[in-house]
This record gives C-alpha cells, sequence and structure tokens, in this order.
C-alpha cells in the first residue's frame, strides 16, 4: 500500500515538473462541491475461520460529503486540485439469519455507527475536451477524526455476547476507540460544463483507506477494519488566475 502511495506522489511530481516546460495558458479554479457518501467499514477477525459469525452482513450507510477545493490547470489535459471536504462516513450491519453466539439468537440486531472526519484529498486532475469535460481524478489522501456516534442498535442483547477471550468488541462500545487520522487513496470520474465563466461539474469518486479504525495488533480483535466509500458530488467551480507560462 506503501509503494502504491509513493507511486501516485511520484506520477503527480513528474507530471507537475513537465507542465513547466510547456507554454500554455495555466488557470487556478477555487470552487465548492456537495452531495452524498455512502460509506462501509471492512471487518476481518484476527481468528477469521472461528469468529466470522460474530459479523453481520454489511451494508453502505448514506452520509453528507461537502467541501472547497482550489485546482491549478498546469497544461493541456493536466492539473491538480487539493480539497478539504466533510464526509459522514461510517457502516451498517444487520444478522439477516439465525446466528447463535453463546447460546444467544441475535438474529435481527442490527448496528449502525456514523463516524466524521475532515478528508484532504491531493489528486491529479487529467481532463480532455474543450467546452464540455470529462475528467480523472486519482491521488492520496488524508481524513482526520472529528466526531462519531451510535445510531442504531438493538439493546435485546448483551454486550458479553460479542465478547471473545475476554476482549471487548469496539463495535459494541458506547464510548470506542477509533484512530484519529486515516490515509487512503481516491479515484474519481466526472465531467464538467461551463455555465458563463463558472464550471458545473458531476463526478463519482470511490476512497478507499489503509489505516483501520481500530487497533490491529495480533493480540487486538481485528487485524482489519478499514474505510470504504463511494461518493457522488456536483461541484462549482470559478477561475481566479489564468496566465501564460
Amino acid at each position: 500500500m506503501r509503494k502504491i502511495v509513493l507511486f501516485i506522489s511520484t506520477l503527480l511530481l513528474c507530471c507537475s515538473a513537465n507542465a513547466q516546460r510547456s507554454k500554455f495558458t495555466q488557470e487556478v479554479s477555487v470552487g465548492v462541491n456537495g452531495g452524498l457518501n455512502f460509506s462501509e467499514v471492512s471487518f476481518l477477525h484476527n481468528n477469521k475461520n472461528s469468529y466470522s459469525k460474530y459479523l453481520g452482513s454489511s451494508s453502505m450507510r448514506q452520509g453528507l460529503k461537502a467541501g472547497i477545493a482550489g485546482r491549478y490547470i498546469a497544461q493541456k489535459h493536466f492539473g491538480i486540485q487539493l480539497e478539504a471536504n466533510y464526509l459522514q462516513a461510517g457502516w451498517k450491519e444487520k444478522f439477516k439469519e439465525e446466528t447463535i453466539l453463546k447460546g444467544t439468537d441475535v438474529q435481527g440486531l442490527s448496528l449502525e455507527r456514523e463516524i466524521d472526519y475532515i478528508e484532504v484529498p491531493f489528486l491529479a486532475h487529467i481532463y480532455f475536451g474543450k467546452k464540455f469535460r470529462y475528467y480523472f481524478n486519482l491521488g492520496p489522501k488524508l481524513a482526520f477524526l472529528t466526531s462519531f456516534k451510535e445510531l442504531e442498535s438493538n439493546q435485546d442483547f448483551d454486550k458479553e455476547t460479542f465478547k471473545i477471550n475476554d476482549m471487548e468488541d469496539p463495535r459494541m462500545e458506547d464510548d470506542p476507540y477509533y484512530r484519529k487520522v486515516d490515509y487512503g487513496v481516491s479515484i474519481g470520474l466526472g465531467f464538467e460544463y461551463p455555465i458563463g465563466k463558472t464550471k458545473l461539474g458531476v463526478e463519482g469518486r470511490y476512497g478507499f483507506g489503509f489505516e483501520d479504525i481500530f487497533p490491529n495488533s495480533k493480540s487486538d480483535l481485528y487485524q482489519r477494519s478499514n474505510n470504504q466509500m463511494l461518493s457522488v458530488t456536483m461541484s462549482l467551480m470559478v477561475p481566479v488566475l489564468e496566465f501564460k507560462r
């Protein structure tokens, strides 16, 4: 995963260096975006064969996404984009089939947790077209935990049921420990159309977190608990500076 981040960072630096050698009317734009964020957390127990039944069927939960962006078009077909976004992430799961844990049937148990982040992606912006443009955004991102809360849980169960080897399941805790920083990669596909000087855009983006939200040592309950997100947003970008170089 570190090699992936290193490769993306190297690609951005090489493209930026190449842009400095090209003659082109460069452009700096700022804007806002907003839309929906669909998220889930991929859980895997340290002993996946013995304890996989302790995990319910997961589904993506819906939240909001909104933020600001700055974009520098360095040359034809290429630019870089920096964003700061507020994300409502987290996960949902439900035990749909009869599942017996320590003599307790947990069928029907549902859990939903919201985890909010400030996300900062640094993206290569590769575009094609003149007035109507379609584009790819690709690059690394950092996310900083701001808050979390329990949205839904079926209270007709005992948390002791989910203990494994005397270890509490952090999914069931009222005040769990979440790691404060996540890092990963974002990949997006979208299009833009000008309305006067303003560019109206629509983008779908996938985000994959490399960090786990819970501790993941061999002595912990989970070996994996990473964020995965899919967002759909609209954006408005306004050019504030143009210059030839």
